[in-house]
């Protein structure tokens, strides 16, 4: 049988265009892979196709034959493919050759639009810079934040601090760092000297996801850092999913909002960069005015998207030495802030290279150690500190590595959720499941999402807490599989299924624009104490389970579904087979910085450390093209 990419590279049939079917083929199946094109230098030795159709050309591609070298003499010799590769000057061919990079020509095009209003924003940033720098350095707010800085002797330089006037000054600006390292505070206190400035600033506030642009909200209208005069605008800024920021179109790839009609934004802050992929970001930076500050949130050793290619871990190894800057802002950073520890670079002269600030202490596990040295030790591949975990005796440590995926780690971590089933009051119930997950890597099998839920429901059955004679039963909890932006619901939302007061099975979810209203009014009115119970109530909102069909049974969750929660206990179940693509340090990472307290992990030694030689390896020419 024929899969798709054979109809790909079979629609060159012509005789004087077979000779590009295995490069068609093979750029085919590395987009569906996750890369942007086909690096012609990285093509594995012995990596071939076997064929089972009875046609010969089909028997086998071999991959390993390909080269840049070959490709541009047939181009030369004037043959077939001379009509279908071309090169960055003539993209009206189905395909481009660009250095040893083999492009389908829209996905190179999607390179060029990102590369192209990258620097359009540098550069008209670096004409406002000067204005912009007088202004900072007599801004009241500047001189609060730096009176004020959390940072110790012990903690260092106020990266923070440095990133906010980073993204002051620039119209184009990369915030990356692991968990805990105050993003969101970052962006609480640039938008804190940006109203200063513009008391009327349009801003607007994007993410992959519903819930993840909503939580981003949420900590911004919850941040200390954020004045008095300034919380009741922030408050009030709605959060967008990218798609919806954008306007899409139904049924349509494009979007309403695009270069010839720009969002009308005079600051625009996307977080969980990482989770964007090329195209969906080549059409959102295509529609950010010049005039317009973008602000990239991120954690650049997370997962990369699901779609083709990894955007945010391109643009910041564009930078080899990241928090060192050119001696164009250099000067200027150190006359604002003369306090801070700060290191030039002034012989490189790469593009992002003051346009990108690394976030380096996290604040989250100052109290849990083990997290972040396990987490810094699996994105670095340190196998002498990650072997330190395999210690049978650690029940009172964060972490707990169980080789032999014992039943009673699993059991001890299932009785959590019988805690929010006990509690009556539907909104505490729902921050009870949230508090605890199972992640796994794969979506089937005994350690797969499928399996752990299924798990799961069979031990609180058999407990009498849960009854599974319906679909929606009482109790269960699910999570939303696909956006309903009429319905104020997004893809990552978790609810559970309760009755109502009439009796009726309904899906209940915390009403997060009501929660941040009441936050911010009891700021505004310093009130305290005991809330009504009509309060309460209106912490939720119920939908009948008809009229949410996209919905999933949310014990358990992919590492991938995981990206941008928190969870204070986490138990990540690694599957059982150490032949799986999946496993990479970049998974493990992301599965273990979702653990707030307490981290149990179910994966033999064998598995683990497999998982932490692999890597995330998606062609992509942004890097170098930049």
């Amino acid at each position: 049988m024929f899969n798709t990419h054979h109809h790909f590279a079979n629609f060159f049939k012509k005789k004087e265009e077979k000779s590009i079917q295995p490069y068609a083929y093979a750029v085919s199946k590395k987009l569906a892979q996750g890369s942007i094109c086909l690096d012609l230098n990285e093509i594995r030795e012995g990596e071939t196709e076997q064929q089972e159709d009875s046609l010969e050309e089909w028997r086998e591609f071999h991959l390993s034959d390909l080269s840049s070298e070959d490709l541009k003499s047939q181009i030369a010799d004037g043959n077939g493919i001379s009509d279908l590769v071309g090169s960055e000057n003539d993209v009206k061919k189905p395909f481009i050759l660009h250095g040893d990079n083999f492009y389908i020509t829209r996905y190179f095009n999607y390179e060029t639009q990102i590369i192209e209003s990258i620097n359009s924003l540098i550069s008209k940033g670096k004409l406002d810079r000067q204005e912009r720098l007088k202004d900072l350095k007599a801004s009241p707010q500047l001189a609060r934040l730096v009176e004020g800085k959390e940072t110790s002797v012990e903690v260092g330089t106020d990266w923070q601090l440095l990133a906010s006037a980073i993204a002051y000054l620039n119209n184009f600006t990369i915030i990356t760092g692991g968990p805990g390292t105050g993003k969101t505070t970052t962006v609480a206190k640039v938008l804190s000297l940006l109203y200063e400035e513009n008391p009327k600033l349009i801003v607007k506030l994007a993410a992959p996801t519903g819930k993840a642009a909503m939580r981003m909200k949420e900590s911004l209208a919850n941040n200390a850092m954020v004045p008095s005069e300034f919380r009741k605008d922030i408050s009030e800024l709605k959060p967008y999913t990218i798609h919806r920021l954008l306007e899409y179109k139904h049924q349509s790839p494009y979007f309403k909002r695009n270069s010839e009609n720009p969002v009308e934004a005079d600051v625009i802050i996307v977080d969980e960069a990482s989770m964007i992929d090329v195209a969906l970001f080549a059409k959102l930076i295509a529609a950010v005015s010049p005039e317009t500050r973008l602000i990239l949130l991120g954690d650049q050793n997370q997962l990369a998207s699901v779609e083709a290619g990894s955007l945010l871990g391109d643009l910041c190894n564009t930078v080899k030495n990241k928090n060192h800057f050119s001696e164009n802002i250099f000067p200027d950073l150190k006359g604002i802030l003369p306090q801070l520890d700060l290191k030039s670079n002034p012989k490189e002269d790469e593009l992002l290279q003051d346009h990108l600030v690394e976030l380096q202490h996290s604040y989250r596990f100052v109290k849990k150690p083990e997290l972040g040295d396990l987490s810094k030790a699996m994105i670095s591949n340190d196998i002498p500190t990650i072997e330190k975990f395999f210690d049978g005796n650690r029940d009172e440590k964060a972490i707990i590595v169980d080789q032999e995926y014992k039943e009673s780690i699993c059991e001890n971590f299932i009785k959590g959720f019988e805690a929010y089933i006990s509690e009556k009051d539907v909104a505490t119930a729902i921050e009870k499941l949230n508090e605890l997950r199972i992640l796994a890597v794969i979506r089937e099998g005994n350690q797969g999402v499928a399996g752990l839920n299924a798990r799961v429901e069979k031990y609180l059955a058999k407990k009498g807490k849960i009854n599974l004679s319906q679909v929606f039963y009482e109790n269960r909890p699910v999570i939303v599989t696909r956006n309903h932006s009429d319905l104020n619901l997004f893809n990552g939302d978790v609810g559970i299924v309760r009755k109502d007061k009439d009796g009726k099975m309904r899906i209940w979810f915390l009403d997060e624009e009501k929660q941040l209203d009441d936050e911010r009014k009891k700021t505004e009115t310093g009130a305290d104490g005991a809330e009504s119970k009509e309060a309460v109530d209106k912490k939720v909102r119920s939908f009948s389970p008809g009229l949410l069909t996209d919905v999933e049974t949310v014990f358990a969750m992919t590492v991938h579904k995981s990206q941008g929660s928190e969870f204070e206990k986490v138990l990540l179940v690694m599957p059982k087979s150490e032949e799986l693509p999946l496993l990479t340090r970049e998974l493990l990472y992301t599965g273990i910085t979702r653990a707030k307290e307490k981290l149990k992990i179910q994966g033999t030694k064998e598995i683990i450390l497999k998982a932490s030689e692999g890597r995330v390896m998606r062609a992509s020419g942004i890097t170098n093209r930049i």
